[in-house]
C-alpha cells in the first residue's frame, strides 16, 4: 500500500490590501479560495481514487478547516468517511506582536526588526512570536503523531505557507535559512513519499 503525505496550503483568504501580517490571526477563506479548493478537490479525488486518504489533518484556523471540509465532501460520493482532525500544531507561524501590522508599522515600532529577521530566517522570533525553527519542530512532531495514528496509507495535511515551507525544507534537506525560497501559492499541493 502506498504510504505518503499530501501537504496542501489553504486557498486564498479575504483581501488584505494593506498587506498586514496575518500569522495566526483567524482570517477567513475567500470565495476565490473556496473555488480554488473545489477545483483542487475534484482533481484530488481522481488522483487518489485507488488509495483515498485515511484522514485530513488541518490547522484549527478557519481557513484551513474550511479547505479540509471541501476535500472531505469531495470524497463522500465514493463513500469517503475520513475524519477531519484540526490541531493547533498545524497553525501558521506566530508573528506575535507583528500580527495585524504593516511592514511600515513594524519598522516604526521595532526599528531594524525586519532586517534582523531577514538575516536569520531560521532563528529570529518576533516579540511574542515564533522562529521558523520553532515552527518546524512542532510541525514535524505533528506529522509523526499523525503517522502513528495512521501507520499505513496516505494522509493529508492542510496547512499554511510558513508551516509548509518548514516541512518541505526538512524533506528536501534544505537549511531553514532558505525557507522563504520555497514556493507556497494558495491551494498548492506537494506529495511527500514514504512519510
Amino acid at each position: 500500500m502506498e504510504k505518503g503525505i499530501w501537504l496542501l496550503r489553504h486557498g486564498a483568504v479575504e483581501a488584505n490590501p494593506e498587506r498586514r501580517f496575518v500569522g495566526q490571526r483567524d482570517v477567513k477563506l475567500s470565495s476565490l479560495g473556496r473555488r480554488q479548493y473545489e477545483d483542487l478537490a475534484a482533481r484530488f479525488v481522481e488522483r487518489c481514487r485507488d488509495n483515498p486518504p485515511k484522514a485530513f489533518f488541518c490547522s484549527d484556523l478557519s481557513r484551513s478547516m474550511a479547505c479540509a471540509e471541501i476535500l472531505r465532501r469531495a470524497f463522500r460520493p465514493s463513500g469517503g468517511t475520513m475524519p477531519i482532525v484540526p490541531d493547533p500544531a498545524l497553525r501558521e507561524i506566530s508573528l506575535g506582536a507583528w500580527e495585524g501590522l504593516t511592514k511600515a508599522e513594524v519598522e516604526k515600532r521595532y526599528p531594524g526588526a525586519l532586517a534582523e529577521r531577514a538575516a536569520d530566517w531560521a532563528g529570529y522570533a518576533p516579540l511574542g512570536g515564533e522562529s521558523f525553527e520553532m515552527v518546524q519542530r512542532r510541525a514535524l512532531l505533528m506529522l509523526i503523531r499523525a503517522r502513528l495514528q495512521h501507520p499505513e496509507g496516505v494522509i493529508v495535511f492542510v496547512g499554511h505557507a510558513g508551516l509548509n515551507r518548514t516541512v518541505l525544507a526538512d524533506y528536501l534537506a534544505l537549511p531553514l535559512r532558505h525557507v522563504m525560497d520555497i514556493p507556497q501559492d494558495y491551494a498548492c499541493a506537494a506529495y511527500l513519499e514514504n512519510r
